[in-house]
C-alpha cells in the first residue's frame, strides 16, 4: 500500500441510535477501520437531520486520521409476487416435462 492509500480517509458503515429519555441522536460505528472497537458520534436532535453530519470525523482512537461516516449498503430488493408465482409455474411445469414414468 502507497503512503497515499495510507492517508487516505477509510469508510466506516454507521447507524443512527437515540439516547434513550433525551432528544440526542448518535452515529454508532460498530466496527471501526482503525482499531475495530465501537465508536459514537453525535448527529445531533431529533428535530435536526441527522444526515447532515455524515462525511469525514477524526476517528476516536486515532485523532490524526479520519474516517468518513457512510450509511451501509441496501440490501438487494427480492423479487415481487410476480417473481415468486413465476418461479414456482416453472418449478412446476418443470417436473411435468419430463419423461421418466
Amino acid at each position: 500500500m502507497a503512503k497515499k492509500d495510507r492517508r487516505t480517509p477509510q469508510q466506516a458503515f454507521v447507524t443512527l441510535r437515540d439516547m434513550p429519555g433525551t432528544r440526542v441522536m448518535f452515529w454508532v460505528v460498530d466496527a471501526c477501520p482503525y482499531c475495530g472497537e465501537r465508536h459514537l458520534h453525535v448527529a445531533g436532535n431529533i428535530r435536526s437531520d441527522p444526515g447532515e453530519s455524515l462525511g469525514e470525523h477524526p476517528a476516536p482512537c486515532q485523532p490524526d486520521r479520519t474516517y468518513e461516516l457512510a450509511l451501509p449498503p441496501q440490501p438487494k430488493k427480492k423479487g415481487g409476487k410476480d417473481a415468486r408465482r413465476k418461479a414456482r409455474r416453472d418449478a412446476k411445469t418443470d417436473v411435468w416435462d419430463e419423461d421418466t414414468w
